[in-house]
């Protein structure tokens, strides 16, 4: 089949394709009539600083990243998961990070001249065939072939170069020190085994003991400790699952329209079912494999053995230098075109089912392959994907109907409505809130942005844009503010007695350990420990850098301790979080106290670091020099104006979606 041939022959193909994403890829800004009609690829659906971002390139970035997580999880992606994983979001704010660029560009007077720009397109490598440029005429016609004008490519190519100068000028006085890569380096080399004796707190919570006036003197001495933060209470209509699901409804004639429409999402590439033979061809420095010429004569007598009629699995078996697959007769198991190496692929899908190939050359030596068997490539039929394709329509008609209900209560919001009246209008209840501080919305408000918007509301007003969540969306109303306030004794006597409680057993740890501490020295950790009934412990291996040393858990401090402590010396008493947690998210009685001692270290190789030091340092430059140009982009959001047309946005989603 057609695209059978074109996977077989993909080497060439990859120049085609790259053109086509290029010509869809965010820095590309076609230039389109900015008053189109609603719903056309013309019609803008989001202006940052005045330059707009329209339906149809949306549309194309969207389809094109869709695509490519499709191809990445092999159909397993479906519409939940692209929303769960916020795609459409990821891709808006690509193309706004890009007009944010072309904005900073154009204030800082950076300009991309002709002659960069055809300087740049003769030593792109896609225009060069063997080291030499391929000339203008085949550019033409390899653009032609991918459906773009050469002023399209020229705009595409000279907007990369802006922004790879807007880039250099941002981050051109960023760098790496040699500590920094040395560092680096020992982090992830350096290992140390450990022995040590872990001290929970826990063990002493049953035992201690906090009376009513214990309470009240700890709560009048640092009463402000307690301090109530200042809380805030919403009206809110939510639309979630719970909600939408009722109001949508999915037919058989849905499902249908929607598999005839996607039938290419159903579609199961055409699969090969081999088994080889391999005869290795040792590389330059390995002592593995054959000499070329002694490597290809062993591989010819075994296929004219097969060939006189010899059992090609009990061949592999006694012959094949494959470990993965001689045991099972040189069984590889079926796989789709370009799971393997280029020359294996062509001649795998060259095959009939049982036919046996001439001695294929690749990376790793010499070939004989068999096909067994052969599936083309095929369309599920709709039975086996109607209960996959109704989960995606109502998914999709939830979007849509939750999409719709949003904008009709924003324009009932904008229009002077209560939130009431808005809600009712939609069939829907307004909801309060539990009181919340900053920072610390509780389900089903958890969104981040909701909870900081809040805090900048006033009592009685209406958000008049809804906000996501996870799980939907809601519009709000501040109901209610609880200003900050100094807590009574009844308010506050749990969380005064649990402080207490929390810092006895963490003492009386402490004190576990440093007695046990003074005992190893002369007895031994394991016996020492076995004193106070703690179990002498060891780090399953050598451990390196940031990672949880046994069952201590990770902390900055167990660090530090472990790679400096000379061998075989005894730590004071470190506090550590226990279960693999760091210090600072433990709560409660979680964690302890230990003792370490060094068992094993293996140092890191100063030899080593020094050869790897420039790639280390590369390395870490372009991860900075990635972070500082994020967080100016960041920054520099802030100087222009970024407004959403959500009917646009509504007519965007729902036009790639259907």
């Amino acid at each position: 089949m057609a695209l059978g041939y074109m996977r077989r022959h993909r080497r060439w193909l990859y120049i085609f394709l790259w053109l086509v994403i290029a010509a869809f890829i965010v820095l590309y800004v076609p230039a389109l009539d900015p008053k189109a009609p609603e719903g056309s690829p013309g019609e803008v659906m989001v202006t940052v600083g005045g330059r707009e971002i329209t339906v149809g390139e949306f549309q194309r970035d969207y389809h094109r990243q869709r695509q490519f997580y499709e191809r990445l999880y092999q159909g397993r992606m479906d519409e939940a998961m692209l929303r769960r994983m916020g795609l459409e979001n990821q891709v808006l704010q690509g193309l706004i990070t890009t007009r944010i660029v072309e904005l900073e560009a154009q204030r800082l007077g950076i300009g991309v001249s002709d002659e960069a720009v055809a300087r740049a397109i003769a030593s792109a490598p896609e225009w060069q065939d063997n080291g030499q440029f391929v000339g203008t005429a085949e550019i033409r016609r390899r653009l032609d072939f991918a459906g773009m004008s050469e002023q399209d490519y020229e705009a595409e190519m000279r907007r990369r170069l802006q922004r790879e100068t807007l880039e250099g000028l941002v981050t051109d006085g960023v760098l790496v020190s040699d500590a920094e890569a040395e560092r680096d380096y020992r982090g992830r080399n350096e290992q140390v085994k450990l022995e040590y004796a872990f001290v929970e707190a826990e063990r002493f919570r049953e035992e201690v003991e906090v009376n009513d006036s214990s309470v009240a003197a700890r709560f009048e001495e640092k009463r402000e400790a307690y301090r109530i933060p200042e809380r805030r209470v919403v009206r809110y209509v939510l639309l979630d699952r719970a909600v939408l699901r009722p109001l949508v409804s999915v037919t058989d004639r849905d499902i249908e329209l929607y598999y005839q429409d996607h039938r290419d999402e159903f579609l199961e590439e055409e699969e090969a079912c081999a088994r080889h033979i391999l005869v290795k061809v040792s590389a330059e420095g390995s002592g593995e494999g054959h000499p070329e010429a002694d490597a290809r004569r062993i591989a010819q007598t075994l296929l004219e053995r097969v060939r006189a009629g010899a059992d090609f699995a009990e061949l592999a078996r006694a012959s094949s230098e494959d470990a993965g697959s001689s045991a099972n007769g040189g069984d590889l198991g079926c796989f789709p075109a370009g799971r393997m190496v280029p020359e294996f692929d062509r001649a795998v899908f060259d095959l009939a089912p049982g036919e046996v190939s001439d001695l294929v050359r690749t990376s790793f030596g010499y070939h004989i392959i068999r096909l067994d068997s052969r599936r083309e490539e095929t369309i599920l039929p709709l039975a086996d994907v109607k209960e996959r394709i109704r989960t995606i329509v109502t998914e999709r008609k939830m979007t849509e109907r939750g999409d719709e209900i949003s904008q009709a209560l924003a324009d009932a919001l904008a229009k002077g409505q209560t939130l009431e009246d808005a809600a009712a209008g939609q069939g829907l209840t307004v909801q309060t809130s539990e009181p919340f501080p900053k920072g610390e919305p509780k389900a089903p408000l958890a969104s981040p942005t909701l909870a900081a918007r809040v805090f900048e509301m006033k009592a009685g007003e209406v958000e008049k844009e809804g906000f996501a969540l996870p799980q939907g969306a809601a519009f709000v109303e501040l109901a209610e503010v609880q200003p900050a306030r100094l807590p009574t004794l009844e308010e506050a006597k749990d969380r005064v007695r649990a402080d207490l409680v929390r810092e006895t057993a963490f003492e009386r740890a402490h004190d576990i350990a440093r007695q046990i501490r003074e005992r190893a020295g002369k007895a031994g950790l394991e016996r020492a420990s076995a004193a106070f009934a703690v179990v002498r412990k060891e780090t399953p291996a050598l451990t390196g850098r940031g990672q949880p040393l046994g069952d201590l858990g990770l902390s900055v401090a167990l660090d530090q301790v472990a790679f400096s402590l000379p061998e075989g010396e005894l730590s004071e008493p470190l506090r550590a979080p226990g279960g693999g947690a760091p210090v600072e998210l433990s709560e409660g009685l979680r964690g302890g106290w230990a003792v370490l001692r060094v068992l094993e270290r293996q140092p890191y190789d100063r030899d080593a670091f020094q050869s790897e030091k420039p790639r280390i340092v590369a390395t870490l430059q372009q991860q900075k020099q990635a972070e500082a140009f994020q967080a100016y982009i960041a920054a520099a959001q802030d100087r222009y104006v970024v407004k959403r047309r959500n009917e646009a946005y509504r007519r965007a989603l729902g036009e790639d979606r259907y």
